[in-house]
């Protein structure tokens, strides 16, 4: 069965993923794509059989099952009343902790999965492909258990046109040229869930993006690098590289001021991948975030999304939600890290951005329950807002040095593990002391601005 009420049908608490393998091709004049993937499972329960999500625009043509009673072919079906999903029996009932592996060849035209909150997944640009995983578009192009409380790690070789770049999470090197197609592999050591993982086409090409004023010969570049700021890639057209590099000028600065808010960075590298389309959104993924080519205008709005992506890489990437429910716990701390980057870069200050952010909640409907909202307002901007101003009010109640410290003991507990609220209820409890507060007044900080749909007053 599923595991999140947010998005039913999705996911499963049988098996536990815990690496994908992925061979893919991808025809891109036919927005055709054809894969084998491995998948290494953990079974969490005794079963017989595991569901796994795979979008019904790929056809699966076999799969191969591995477990401790036998290797061979098995006979998958898609359930009747859920085509979007692969039931795949596994010969036995096998106990709870079996490592279960299996090997599935499919291909099909992907397409984005209709949802509340409009297309998610595999979507075709002018020239190229983006994925948009969040919160259940892995399976418009993999078969995984599409759940956020998953880890997996990854390792993914794609084949496309040449003259195309192919870009995915984690470290990626070029394999072969052979005739008009061109293969890179990526793999990805840090677990992730599945969503978090996505694959970008385009006419790009790949380079250092250094801090401003550096080059690639600068000796001083390396030292500049280490050891808080991560080596930082710009993946973009050469049409647009000259604007992006100007657009992210400050990306180095940036990734110093969150390692010092938040602790070291989570991952082996951030790389910024620039569409030669217009995007409405960024969108974040594991080591990675993507943008459209209107997002190197040089404004506040395009700053601003430029620092809230890159801070998911610690609240959302890294320490992940275990239910779409308490997504707050993603937007409120990437919101909170636009606030900190408007005063680390002297635009503004913590206090007038919190201050203009209660202004507008205050102004809008009082009917939105930020630790519950419910799947249709999951992505509702008051909850982006009003959980940076929760963020801004524990940090009124701490002290600032507390709760600085508490957030880096936080990022770093549960590096690549997943969280819930009532997690961070009692970790912010083992902090109150340090603070000289109680864990009731902790309490009804977060009672206030979390569980109740009322504005309170404004604390930073």
């Amino acid at each position: 069965m599923s595991t999140d009420p947010y998005v039913p049908g999705v996911g499963t608490d049988a098996a536990v993923l815990r690496h994908i393998e992925a061979v893919l091709d991808v025809r891109l004049a036919a927005n055709r794509l054809a894969g084998t993937v491995r998948l290494r499972l953990r079974l969490a329960r005794e079963v017989d059989a595991v569901e796994l999500d795979l979008h019904q625009r790929l056809a699966v043509s076999s799969v191969q099952a591995t477990t401790p009673v036998g290797a061979g072919p098995v006979k998958a079906r898609r359930p009747p009343r859920a085509p979007h999903r692969l039931h795949v029996p596994l010969g036995a009932a096998l106990p709870e902790g079996t490592v279960v592996e299996l090997e599935i060849a499919y291909a099909g035209s992907p397409a984005p999965r209709r949802s509340p909150w409009g297309t998610i997944g595999w979507e075709e640009l002018t020239d190229g492909v983006l994925v948009a995983g969040q919160p259940h578009g892995a399976s418009t192009w993999l078969p995984c258990v599409d759940s956020p409380a998953v880890k997996t790690t990854a390792d993914i070789t794609v084949t496309c046109d040449a003259g195309y770049l192919p870009v995915a999470n984690g470290r990626g090197e070029q394999v072969r040229t052979r005739g008009s197609r061109v293969t890179w592999r990526w793999r990805l050591d840090r677990p992730v869930s599945p969503y978090l993982l996505t694959l970008q086409i385009g006419r790009y090409r790949r380079t250092a993006l250094l801090p401003a004023g550096l080059s690639s010969s600068t000796p001083a570049a390396e030292e500049v690098a280490a050891p808080a700021v991560p080596p930082l890639r710009l993946v973009a057209p050469p049409s647009l590289e000259r604007r992006a590099r100007t657009a992210f000028a400050d990306q180095a600065r940036m990734a110093a001021v969150f390692a010092q808010a938040y602790g070291p960075y989570p991952f082996e590298d951030y790389t910024v991948v620039v569409a030669d389309d217009e995007l409405e959104i960024p969108l974040e993924a594991a080591g990675m975030s993507l943008f459209g080519r209107n997002h190197l205008d040089g404004s506040w709005e395009s700053e601003r999304l430029i620092a809230h992506e890159f801070s998911h890489q610690w609240f959302g990437n890294s320490v992940t939600l275990a239910r779409w429910s308490d997504l707050w716990l993603h937007e409120g701390f990437a919101c909170w890290s636009e606030w900190l980057w408007a005063e680390a870069s002297g635009r503004s200050t913590v206090e007038t951005m919190a201050r203009r952010a209660w202004e507008g909640l205050r102004r809008k409907p009082q009917d939105l329950v930020i630790a519950d909202p419910g799947p249709q307002d999951m992505f509702d901007d008051r909850l982006y807002k009003r959980g940076a101003l929760t963020v801004a009010a524990l940090q009124a109640l701490l002290g600032p040095e507390v709760f600085s410290q508490a957030l880096r003991e936080w990022t770093t507990k549960h590096r690549h593990g997943t969280v819930t609220t009532p997690m961070l209820r009692e970790h912010l409890h083992s902090w109150a002391p340090s603070a000289a507060v109680s864990t009731q007044a902790v309490d009804e900080v977060l009672e206030a601005w979390l569980m109740r749909p009322e504005l309170p007053a404004l604390s930073v």
